[in-house]
């Protein structure tokens, strides 16, 4: 992790520019999910004790990631005041880009564990088909829109990991600094080692002068 700079900016500038930007992010798609929860409305043609269980699982679906999102807004605004308090406001933030990674990783093979407002494949692919007007693609098209996504979900996992990488060394630079500063703040103070009560009561005996006698 050594190196402060990336790029052409220090580590700091550029972790607070990512974390500013993933602000951005996370309320943008806080609103939309809640104006889609406002104006959609699910119709249910299955009986009352499934539709009551798909209502459910739609509320927990939801509320789960509603509380991501909240999680990872506040990891973001807490870099916002690690320079004036320290690496520890910046270890939340790369945490949170952890929980990005596996999760991305584990939308592969779910879409169900896909991050909170990201489309997954199938949405993606469900849009292609909105979009054309088209019950179905054919396979050349299917082929050529499974490589357009499989491109972009890997450019989306290495700024992931940079985004990571960088927060990691703003965290041990932000450590380092603080760290040289104590070493500054205690340079010039001076040790004593204070003697016991023994220690004490000889020192005061030897430093008593002789009494006077008359000649």
């Amino acid at each position: 992790m050594s190196g402060t700079r990336t790029l052409c900016c220090h580590v700091n500038t550029a972790t607070l520019s990512f974390a500013i930007i993933y602000l951005i992010g996370n309320l943008l798609k806080l609103v939309g999910i809640f104006l889609t929860v406002s104006w959609g409305k699910a119709e249910y043609s299955v009986s009352h004790y499934e539709s009551k269980a798909l209502k459910g699982h739609r509320v927990f679906d939801i509320s789960t990631n509603i509380l991501m999102l909240v999680l990872m807004s506040i990891s973001a605004v807490l870099v916002l005041f690690s320079q004036r308090k320290g690496p520890m406001f910046v270890l939340p933030f790369s945490l949170m880009m952890m929980v990005e990674l596996s999760l991305s990783f584990l939308s592969l093979f779910n879409g169900a564990w896909g991050l909170p407002g990201t489309p997954t494949y199938r949405d993606m692919l469900q849009a292609v088909k909105d979009q054309r007007k088209v019950p179905a693609l054919n396979e050349e098209d299917i082929g050529q829109f499974t490589m357009c996504y499989s491109v972009l979900f890997m450019v989306d996992v290495l700024l992931k990991l940079y985004v990571l990488q960088v927060s990691m060394k703003c965290f041990y630079a932000l450590k380092e600094r603080r760290v040289g500063a104590i070493h500054v703040d205690t340079g010039n103070t001076v040790t004593v080692k204070l003697p016991s009560y023994d220690e004490a009561l000889k020192m005061k005996t030897e430093d008593t002068p002789p009494s006077y006698q008359e000649p």
